[in-house]
């Protein structure tokens, strides 16, 4: 495969995702083409203000919603298609207004007339579009790169990796211009707290020299042959050499929510006995056996699920683990439960000064597994989307952030695991933020 000629191109489901991994990859791809779908959450679904979901999933919307992730396709051709009087234009006029609300226009093809699918001659202007984008291939050392995120879970365009955010879910961005002649570049960023560059074209005009940096008017100097240069933001806005802080800290692939777990290799652990609680065992009971069959029905494969006194070393450092029931029935929760910000003590499930009765709920919670910190630990949850999300593809998206209570006198539904009585993300450092109602 020629990676430098890549196209990403879909329509209707294929045109959503053509937008939604367009924006969030744009790294990947020579072209992308985006005919129909769907680019955002709210506005798709007519959604109005009163009709908003909590707070917490209003931010997650910003993991998957294109528009908020459209200066990345500033590095790329892309081109849209609609038909005149298809229902689903309203994505590409939505991706339309961001790339003007950026003073840039989206290339948008509308069919005549047409409905749900392509006539001939738009049919033609996009294939000679993307034919062209293809002879010319995918710029490789681009004199500028445009970076837009709200997670690290995207965190690469080019010559830039972002390492650190000032707080995830709030609109991240760099923008650099790369001059070779003059080996200087200088960059603007919001949000960032680190990143790392990459040289942006060592192998011209004496690029092997080192160059000059301007990153939010600091000055930095790179010396010869430093292809790799960790950048940190001090707390008074200015940039020097270094790398983030150590300790625990949010990280590409180690940021949440808890949907996250389920992007890579996990392991589900169910308990082997019950915990003296019937209310807790029975929920426990229910949600392993209906994310059984919804990982069967919804993913297509067979759910990675071990009791207790199956999981091996090699599975608790290898893997996610994703730990149902509580201290009393599971001890691989008993062995982390003290050192979770969320966790039980006594006869109550503790939230910083907040408690909530154990006899009837439960704390889920996505956190760096205190056992073995490049892996998750994931109490008591699945992905959060349920079955009432499945009738579109725009409500299939996290449903709780860090963390949540679930106060199980509400029964599991179609919409979610229990009653939330309390949720919320979790700080860059994985430490509780100030309380706040929800």
């Amino acid at each position: 495969i020629d990676e430098a000629r890549i196209a990403l191109m879909g329509f209707s489901m294929g045109g959503a995702g053509a937008w939604h991994l367009g924006a969030r990859y744009a790294n990947r791809w020579a072209v992308v083409h985006a005919g129909a779908g769907f680019a955002e959450t709210a506005r798709y679904n007519r959604l109005t203000k009163e009709k908003y979901p909590p707070w917490y999933e209003q931010k997650l919307w910003g993991l998957h919603d294109a528009p908020g992730y459209v200066r990345n396709l500033f590095n790329l051709p892309v081109i849209a298609y609609s038909g005149e009087v298809d229902k689903q234009k309203q994505a590409a006029d939505v991706m339309a207004e961001a790339f003007a609300a950026h003073d840039e226009e989206l290339t948008h093809v509308v069919g005549p007339k047409m409905g749900h699918k392509y006539d001939a001659p738009s049919k033609e202007k996009v294939l000679a579009f993307v034919r062209k984008a293809f002879e010319y291939g995918r710029e490789e050392q681009p004199q500028a790169v445009h970076l837009q995120t709200q997670t690290l879970r995207h965190n690469r365009i080019r010559w830039i990796y972002l390492t650190g955010l000032i707080e995830h879910w709030k609109d991240s961005r760099f923008d650099g211009y790369f001059e070779s002649e003059a080996a200087t570049l200088v960059a603007t960023t919001k949000n960032i707290s680190s990143l790392l560059l990459m040289h942006p074209n060592p192998d011209c005009c004496g690029g092997r020299n080192g160059f000059s940096l301007t990153i939010d008017g600091s000055k930095i100097k790179v010396p010869p042959n430093l292809f790799s240069v960790p950048l940190l933001r001090k707390p008074n806005g200015t940039w020097n050499v270094g790398s983030p802080p150590d300790g625990l800290r949010k990280k590409r692939g180690l940021q949440g929510p808890i949907d996250d777990a389920f992007l890579s290799r996990f392991l589900v652990v169910a308990p082997e006995s019950p915990s003296g609680n019937k209310l807790i065992d029975q929920w426990v009971a229910f949600e392993l056996a209906h994310l059984q069959k919804r990982w069967r029905e919804l993913f297509r494969g067979d759910l990675p699920l071990k009791k207790t006194g199956e999981v091996t070393e090699s599975d608790a450092k290898s893997r996610h683990l994703v730990l149902f029931g509580t201290p009393a029935n599971n001890p691989f929760i008993a062995d982390v439960a003290d050192k979770l910000p969320v966790t039980w003590k006594g006869d109550a499930v503790v939230v910083g000064k907040r408690n909530f009765p154990a006899a009837t709920h439960l704390p889920v919670l996505i956190h760096p597994n205190p056992l073995s910190p490049e892996k998750y630990v994931v109490l008591n949850s699945g992905p959060t989307f349920r079955e009432a999300h499945d009738r579109t593809n725009s409500l299939q998206n996290p449903k709780l952030p860090d963390w949540a209570i679930l106060d199980l006198t509400q029964p599991p539904d179609a919409e979610a695991a229990g009653k939330v009585v309390a949720a919320d993300f979790l700080d860059e450092r994985w430490q509780l933020k100030p309380a706040r109602d929800n």
